[in-house]
């Protein structure tokens, strides 16, 4: 903890405070404070975590934190998943 810059974590907290929190299990939160801490460009990070949750919302159970996080991964790397690109796909044809 010691290492923490708290500048950076209030950053980090304070775009966490934009999601709608009272839905994340306390591992998803905390998963995506760990992930995004380290990422330059948290304005990408939203953008992706935001695409992952509406993917999320179609789904009967929610991901599991890591999944979710993966996710996000491969959005912000441009490695869409097949599925995530098929749900778009179908509601913005809808």
């Amino acid at each position: 903890m010691d290492n923490l810059n708290f500048d950076r974590l209030s950053e980090v907290c304070g775009w966490l405070t934009t999601l709608p929190v009272y839905m994340f299990p306390g591992e998803l939160t905390a998963a995506l404070i760990l992930y995004a801490y380290d990422k330059a460009d948290l304005s990408a990070v939203d953008h992706a975590v935001r695409m992952v949750l509406n993917y999320q919302a179609s789904l009967a159970q929610p991901l599991h934190h890591q999944a979710f996080v993966e996710m996000v991964e491969q959005v912000q790397a441009q490695r869409h998943p097949p599925e995530l690109v098929a749900f778009l796909a179908r509601e913005v044809t809808h």
